[in-house]
C-alpha cells in the first residue's frame, strides 16, 4: 500500500474507533450504567461490533482517555463503566446542555489557554513510545497533500494523543472535551481558500513534537506561539 493509501487505512481505522467508542457512550447513558458496571471484555466486546482487535484496542483507549472506562486485568477483569472527575463531568454537562448556543470560538478560546499546560506536561512525562507515536501521526499529517478534511482529522488526533500522556485527568479530560465539541461542530465546515496550508501546519507540528520530546521549555513557549498563530483561524 502506497502512504495515500496508509493514510486514508489510518482515518477509516480511527473513525471506526470512534464510532465503537461513541456507541459505547451512548449506552452507557441510555442505560444510565453505574460507575463499575462491568462492560464485557475486549473480545466480547470486539465479537459484538464486529471489528479488528486493533479498532476496539483504540476504542478502549480513546474511552479509558476520556475517563469513561477503566480496564481491568485478570479473570475477574475487563473493561468498567468510570466516573470521570467531577469537574469534568461538569464541564461536560454544560457543553450538552448549551448545544450549539456555544461558539465554536469560545471553546477554541479555552483549548488555546489550556495548550501551553498541555503540552508542558506532554513534555515533562512523554516516554519513548509516546514520542513514537507522535512522530507517526506528524508523518502522517505530511502525507495527505491539500486535503483539509483528512489533514484536520490528523490533527485532532495529534492534540488528543498529546492530552493523553499528562496523569492530570482533570486538565486531559477538559481539554479532549474541548477538542471534540470543536471537531463535531468544524466537521461541518468547508475550510476557506486562504486557509493555512497543510504543509506549513504539518510543519509547526512537528516543532511542536520535536519541543515535547527536546525537554526545553524555552523552545516549547517558541513553538506554541508559532502554534497560536497557525490556529487563529480553524
Amino acid at each position: 500500500m502506497n502512504a495515500d493509501g496508509d493514510v486514508i487505512e489510518l482515518l477509516r481505522a480511527s473513525s471506526r474507533a470512534e464510532t465503537v467508542a461513541k456507541a459505547i457512550e451512548e449506552r452507557i447513558a441510555a442505560q444510565s450504567l453505574p460507575s463499575g458496571h462491568r462492560l464485557g471484555t475486549k473480545e466480547t466486546l470486539r465479537q459484538e461490533f464486529n471489528v479488528a482487535a486493533a479498532t476496539l484496542t483504540e476504542a478502549v483507549r480513546l474511552l479509558s482517555s476520556r475517563g469513561t472506562i477503566s480496564v481491568r486485568p485478570g479473570a475477574k477483569g475487563g473493561i468498567f463503566v468510570s466516573s470521570p472527575p467531577a469537574l469534568v463531568r461538569l464541564g461536560r454537562k454544560m457543553l450538552e446542555l448549551s448545544g450549539d448556543s456555544v461558539p465554536v470560538s469560545d471553546a477554541l478560546a479555552m483549548r488555546h489557554a489550556l495548550e501551553p499546560l498541555v503540552t508542558l506536561e506532554a513534555m515533562r512525562h512523554r516516554s519513548p513510545a509516546d514520542l513514537e507515536e507522535l512522530h507517526a501521526l506528524v508523518r502522517q499529517m505530511t502525507e495527505v497533500g491539500s486535503d483539509m478534511a483528512a489533514y484536520l482529522a490528523i490533527n485532532w488526533s495529534l492534540h488528543k494523543r498529546i492530552a493523553a500522556i499528562t496523569p492530570n485527568e482533570i486538565l486531559r479530560h477538559t481539554y479532549v472535551s474541548l477538542l471534540d465539541f470543536v471537531e463535531s461542530r468544524l466537521r461541518r465546515v468547508t475550510p476557506a481558500a486562504e486557509s493555512t496550508s497543510t504543509l506549513e501546519g504539518a510543519e509547526v507540528h512537528q516543532r511542536l513534537v520535536d519541543a515535547i520530546g527536546g525537554g526545553d521549555q524555552a523552545v516549547l513557549d517558541e513553538v506554541l506561539a508559532a502554534h497560536a498563530a497557525l490556529t487563529a483561524d480553524p
